[in-house]
């Protein structure tokens, strides 16, 4: 059904500069915000105020990244053993969110519903009610002149011209196409399967969802929707993915992301030699349990990447 393309990402920086760089840097900016400061004629104390306050947010910077540093090859060596997901604690949090947030069951009528549904964009809903009440101020507001009306009536156009695009332009018609005659048995077996959904919002926003049927497996993002057949899958893998944000060369934080992991039979060289898709911890888990019943168990990964923002 043609590649799963992975959600566009920010670019990563690869090239971080050492601690010890970033050190030496740190001490030559210490004593330079005294003196850039007291060349804008801060006085004195203010100017040490200034001084001790960068002095003391590049101490806790340095800290908290040691400290990561220290933790990350612990954490690594839990993953890569599974000793990560078989922790009592963590195994207790697990089933506490099954419990609560169990696979969903398709209601729809059809696949293409159930998915024109799981696309709704509530910002094309918005332009359209804006829409509505510009042309309802145009209809109403006789007594204004009739340019302010034919302004507000173009608004209003253009408003729901926009908010329609909004709602109608999502992957949905041309999967469904593409699906051919293959279409009745892949809609059987999505209405039939277990379904799971992601949503995320802020800058890295994404809208996930997979469908696990008895014999097609249906995921789709933001953008794209893809199907394959569960006989083609030849493994299935958990990936958790750190993310070191630095601010100007700066630690700021680490975030994790989860991953699901399809690797595809006879694929090496290919393009689509395995899918990937976003979705929570427990999700992950979830559709791992869910998928690797069929194959040999496999061990969980990890991947460390580098936010370096200017």
């Amino acid at each position: 059904m043609g590649r799963f393309e992975e959600p566009p990402q920010k670019k990563f920086d690869p090239d971080l500069p050492p601690m010890k760089s970033r050190l030496v840097a740190y001490i030559v900016c210490v004593p330079l915000c005294f003196f850039m400061a007291k060349f804008k004629g801060f006085s004195t104390g203010l100017c040490l105020g200034l001084t001790a306050a960068v002095a003391a947010v590049l101490f806790i910077s340095i800290f908290f990244e040691y400290r990561s540093k220290i933790k990350d090859n612990e954490f690594k060596n839990a993953v890569i053993n599974d000793e990560f997901h078989s922790d009592e604690k963590w195994q207790e949090k697990y089933h506490d969110y099954v419990l609560k947030n169990d696979f969903q069951q398709v209601t729809a009528s059809s696949m293409k519903a159930d998915l024109n549904h799981r696309f709704i964009k509530p910002s094309g809903i918005i332009w359209l009610i804006a829409a509505v009440f510009l042309f309802a101020a145009a209809l109403i507001c006789r007594a204004a002149q009739d340019d302010i009306r034919i302004i507000l009536a173009v608004s209003g156009f253009l408003a729901s011209i926009w908010g329609g695009f909004k709602l109608m332009h999502t992957p949905v018609s041309s999967f469904i196409a593409n699906c051919g005659e293959k279409l009745p048995e892949i809609e059987r077996s999505y209405l039939n399967g277990k379904m799971l959904t992601y949503r995320k919002n802020g800058e890295h926003a994404c809208n996930n969802g997979i469908n696990i049927g008895g014999n097609y497996v249906v995921m789709y993002t933001n953008n794209q929707i893809i199907c394959m057949d569960r006989n083609e899958i030849d493994s299935v893998n958990k990936q958790i993915t750190k993310t070191k944000h630095y601010g100007n060369g700066v630690y700021t934080g680490s975030v994790f992301s989860y991953y699901l992991i399809l690797n595809l039979k006879d694929q090496e060289e290919s393009d689509c030699a395995h899918y990937k898709i976003e979705l929570n911890e427990f999700q992950v888990n979830m559709a791992y349990e869910a998928l690797s019943m069929s194959f040999s168990p496999s061990l969980s990964s990890i991947k460390e990447q580098n936010d370096n923002s200017y």
